[in-house]
Formats: C-alpha cells, sequence, structure tokens
C-alpha cells in the first residue's frame, strides 16, 4: 500500500509525464493518423470508464482519484484529435487547481 507523500508524487509527476511526452512528441504524431486514432480511443475510453467508476464510487479518496484519472484520459482525448493546445492548458490548468 503506497503512502499518500508517494501516491502524490507517482501522480503529480509520472503520470503527468506521459502527457508531456505525448505532447512533446507530437510533430511525430503528425505523421500517424493511426496512432493518433489509438490515442484518441484510449484516451475517450479512460474517460469514460473512469468517470463512471467515480460516479458510482462510495469513497471520497476513490471517486477523487477517478476524477483525476477522467481527466487525464480528457487529456489523452485531445492529444490525439491534434488539439495540443487544449491539452497543453488542461494539464497545466489540472496542476494549479487539484
Amino acid at each position: 500500500m503506497p503512502t499518500p507523500v508517494s501516491a502524490l508524487l507517482h501522480a503529480a509527476t509520472l503520470v503527468t509525464a506521459g502527457i508531456y511526452l505525448l505532447l512533446r512528441s507530437s510533430p511525430l504524431l503528425e505523421y500517424s493518423p493511426d496512432a493518433l486514432l489509438v490515442i484518441v480511443i484510449i484516451g475517450s475510453s479512460t474517460a469514460f470508464f473512469a468517470g463512471t467508476c467515480g460516479l458510482l464510487g462510495n469513497d471520497l479518496k476513490r471517486i477523487i482519484a477517478f476524477s483525476t484519472i477522467s481527466q487525464l484520459g480528457y487529456m489523452m482525448m485531445a492529444i490525439g484529435l491534434s488539439q495540443y493546445n487544449v491539452a497543453l492548458m488542461h494539464t497545466v490548468n489540472h496542476a494549479f487547481f487539484v
């Protein structure tokens, strides 16, 4: 069982680093529409599944965790739709308001 500090560090750095890596590699992603489609599918299904789990949850910590996962899914979906500025704005906004 991770401690709250290690869980926060994991969520704040490692998971968001994946979003940032995709944002930085956006010129390469534009050459592959298939990769963008896969990113859209993964992002949208993550946002939907995590949002549904958050709606059905009864523990506040789990609800907040699923909400964060859902927001990361929205960021992935924006990257897959080639809306890199929206994904970056959402990432920075999420960092300041969580």
